[in-house]
């Protein structure tokens, strides 16, 4: 099976919104956004920036508080619209 296709710019945009998830969750973020992106990417082809709040909504599953949640929510979509 071939690999997905991914927007280079999608890419980057997961990258700065991976710093926000471990700056929000501690070091042991990068490898729960490691696990996350596998999972996103493993669902198919992410050509659209909307792709993109599949990805936020598979990092925010790991953040326990409603309130911190929502902020890194918010946080993120903020780097979609870029």
């Amino acid at each position: 099976m071939a690999p997905h296709r991914v927007l280079p710019v999608l890419l980057r945009i997961c990258a700065a919104i991976d710093q926000l998830f471990i700056v929000e969750v501690g070091p042991f973020g990068r490898q729960l956004a490691a696990d996350a992106r596998a999972a996103w990417l493993e669902a198919g082809n992410r050509i659209r920036p909307a792709d993109v709040e599949q990805y936020v909504a598979l990092l925010a599953q790991n953040i326990e508080d409603a309130e911190r949640r929502e902020a890194f929510v918010t946080d993120a979509k903020a780097c979609i619209r870029l």
